[in-house]
């Protein structure tokens, strides 16, 4: 029936359509709705345990929320209900210096522009019930007192569960009536919002049957019929596969309104390709654009974070690449949107074929270009770490580059936030600021001649403060149950709800910390050490000369930006960074959470290098008060000049096999250096050149597992920005920054200036 009412070129232009529609929307207030239904009727349901109220409440939300169908809406469901116009770093107004992080949730409710509907007086009454929850009190106490830690960042922390990856594979196989009799009471409960959301909708399009034209009336037909079968059954057809998917998935978001931080996809491809049935590639693509702008939220696509995966291997080595991975990423290609986050596993055994198909995405100018994951490597390392066997072939990824177990793994991935450069300033000024001069940690002054020992020390105390910190703020996010999501992350086989803290609802378990500024501290411990070598007689000036930003202290700066930098294979440099990373990661992990499980060391920073950097001073590398700290675990912008091979060589060396919560990795790339004539054999040459030496070539050991790239150049970028309607005439130039991408456009400077910086030329020159 489907393919007699649609062409694939009609679907694509319904998609193209359905996507300028909801870029077009300057108001989300549906979480609002969501938000204030839940406080009103809380007492409604006071007589029962946390995990049944929510559950019930969760009903009456789905029940409140306004639905529409559009015209060019082929499926129904949306995300827009769950998101509020809130993350800063695609705001184009967003300044580094007064971002304070997502701390306080009440501060959502001044992302609604007051009119008539929405009025101050109802807003203001919503935010004062929500700021007496237990939830918010608890928050606030956690926030309070660890405020002298986290004012300047020496570490921070976030309530929220972190990037999570459910498993919906269950559900589209059998349906959500044959789950709820197998879950506990409140999950139950729970799974007959989706029910009550489908026949809300099933509802609504039989209303528009009245007056549509004859095509618009067989596309409602379809939409009407396919409810009857999804959710409640299991799906039979591609078409019904995705319809139960993004209603599965609207709930999901709703229940945790406003903002999930934020839910990942796994294998598209093989989640999918059940259910295809011979559809051949152009008709699967062109459903599969319209399961793409289902993940895109009003006018900047407010939904990030969301992660979708194509390709593999299995546990024997051979390749999971099927019809569908070339039919999405054919769907990624066309549409080129802001969301969702595309990344692409590969292995020693992925085909040709794939890196040809990937060609067209890193080689066209302002085209999306997915992440790239090395799974042989998260093989060995997931393995060494205790993930079974059988799990290893649902590896997933989860937000911009956490690697998971989809389904089964609750890793709480942004819990905690650890700011090494920061530390290493305090143990140099005995726990003074050196912004503000204000008393931060009772701490002795680190020794210039033991200043690693003294620093590791210093790692240990504050990671000790931000777990107990973190595990506070996951206790306060434990009042705010989830039993419907749980019943997607093995909640349906335990009965116990995932943000449960005195019992383990998931497989796996952790809380996560990403590591900042491994490159400032090891170049910094180079520096010192040379220094007391060198020019002892600097050595009682460096802490005066890092206060004042090496001000009239130029020349002991420029000794310092001279001494050998990680990322250039000089081996005493690369050796203090794998130190630096070795240390840091045991400190870390040998933190428990509320669970008795370790956090996951992750090296990455989604901007933070930014953010966290502004409240840094001067540091003995010779890098300026409040300049960013470095990427991830690449060297700092600038620092690495002798060119890829180099560059590669002195990645190689650190020990992957403890990133357990992931790192991340960028290189910009001058297309100039790619001479074939077609896309495909640039992305075979891409292979050759880039992915090859980096994942594939290390002997021992855990080799590297995540990059992104960005081919383009500074002077390319800088183009854009002074002509976007020549150089994006769509309003929309796709450019990564960290684990995900957005369009370039939306940004404010200071990120558009940061992807700039870290385009870095010289560290990623491969010669003539």
């Amino acid at each position: 029936m489907m393919q007699k009412i649609y062409s694939p070129e009609k679907i694509t232009a319904m998609a193209k359509d359905l996507f300028r529609y909801e870029r077009s929307k300057q108001r989300l207030d549906g979480w609002f709705i969501a938000k204030e239904t839940e406080c009103l009727c809380k007492d409604k349901y006071s007589q029962y345990d946390e995990e049944t109220k929510k559950a019930y409440i969760l009903k009456e939300m789905v029940n409140a929320i306004p639905l529409e169908i559009s015209e060019n809406h082929i499926f129904v469901g949306t995300q827009d209900d769950a998101f509020a116009k809130s993350y800063a770093l695609i705001n184009p107004t967003f300044k580094v210096e007064e971002f304070s992080g997502y701390c306080d949730p009440t501060a959502v409710f001044n992302d609604i522009d007051i009119n008539e509907e929405f009025t101050k007086e109802r807003i203001e009454k919503i935010r004062e019930i929500y700021s007496k929850t237990p939830y918010v009190t608890q928050l606030s106490e956690v926030y309070n007192k660890a405020e002298n830690d986290t004012k300047e960042v020496a570490y921070f922390i976030e309530q929220v569960t972190g990037h999570l990856v459910p498993d919906f594979r269950y559900a589209l196989k059998y349906g959500v009536l044959d789950m709820m009799e197998k879950a506990a009471p409140a999950m139950k409960i729970a799974l007959e919002s989706v029910i009550i959301l489908a026949k809300r909708y099933q509802e609504l399009a039989k209303e528009q049957l009245n007056g549509a034209s004859k095509e618009r009336a067989e596309q409602l037909k379809l939409i009407i019929d396919t409810l009857d079968v999804v959710p409640k059954k299991g799906a039979t057809n591609l078409y019904e596969a995705i319809q139960m998917f993004i209603l599965l998935w609207q709930v999901m978001c709703l229940e945790q309104s406003p903002n999930p931080f934020a839910f990942s996809v796994g294998n598209a491809d093989r989640i999918f390709e059940p259910y295809r049935n011979g559809l051949d590639r152009e008709y699967t693509a062109s459903l599969l654009k319209h399961f793409l702008v289902f993940f895109n939220v009003a006018d900047r696509s407010w939904a990030i974070s969301q992660n979708i995966l194509v390709s593999g291997r299995d546990i024997d080595g051979n390749d999971l690449t099927n019809d569908t991975t070339y039919a999405l990423l054919d769907a990624y290609y066309d549409m080129n949107l802001p969301q969702p986050i595309l990344s692409v596993k590969l292995h020693k055994n992925t085909p040709d074929k794939l890196y040809g198909e990937l060609g067209r995405f890193f080689f066209s100018p302002g085209v999306l270009t997915p992440s790239l994951f090395n799974d042989d490597s998260l093989y060995s390392m997931l393995s060494a770490y205790g993930v079974d066997d059988e799990d290893l072939p649902d590896i997933s990824v989860a937000g911009c580059q956490e690697p998971l177990i989809m389904g089964k793994d609750n890793a709480n991935t942004t819990n905690s936030w650890l700011n090494l450069p920061k530390i290493l300033e305090l143990t140099l000024t005995g726990g003074i600021s050196q912004l503000t001069g204000e008393k931060l940690a009772d701490i002795p002054k680190g020794n210039l001649s033991n200043i690693r020992e003294d620093f590791y020390k210093n790692v240990g105390f504050y990671a000790k403060r931000m777990a107990d910190s973190a595990n506070g703020a996951a206790m306060a996010l434990s009042n705010e149950r989830v039993p419907f999501l749980s019943c997607f992350m093995g909640g349906l086989e335990s009965g116990i709800d995932q943000r449960d803290i005195t019992k383990q609802g998931t497989k796996y378990n952790g809380s996560g910390c990403l590591i900042h500024g491994i490159s400032i501290v090891s170049d910094s411990f180079i520096a010192i050490e040379k220094m007391l070598n060198e020019h002892p007689e600097y050595a009682d000036k460096l802490v005066d000369a890092l206060k004042n930003n090496f001000e009239g202290y130029e020349e002991i700066r420029e000794f310092l930006l001279s001494c050998n930098k990680y990322g250039n294979n000089i081996p005493d440099a690369d050796n203090a960074a794998v130190e630096v990373t070795n240390k840091v990661a045991d400190i870390v992990s040998s933190q428990k959470n509320y669970l008795g499980n370790s956090f996951r060391p992750d090296f990455s920073s989604p901007s933070t290098h930014l953010l966290y950097g502004y409240w840094v001073g001067a540091t003995p590398d010779g890098r300026k008060a409040r300049e960013m700290l470095g990427y991830g675990i690449d060297p700092l912008f600038g620092e690495a000049t002798n060119g890829m091979g180099f560059r590669i060589l002195s990645n190689m060396k650190l020990p992957y096999e403890k990133m357990v919560g992931g790192y991340a990795s960028h290189l910009g790339i001058d297309p100039k250096y790619f001479r074939s004539e077609s896309y495909e054999d640039k992305g075979v040459e891409f292979k050759v050149k880039i992915v090859n030496p980096l994942f594939f070539s290390k002997d021992t050991g855990v080799a590297p597992f995540y990059l992104y790239v960005n081919v383009t150049t500074p002077e390319t970028l800088r183009k854009v920005l002074a002509n976007p309607k020549k150089y994006a005439p769509s309003g929309v130039y796709i450019m990564r920054i960290h684990g995900t991408f957005v369009n370039f456009l939306d940004l404010s400077p200071a990120i558009q200036e940061d992807i700039i910086k870290r385009l870095d030329p010289h560290s990623t020159a491969l010669g003539a």
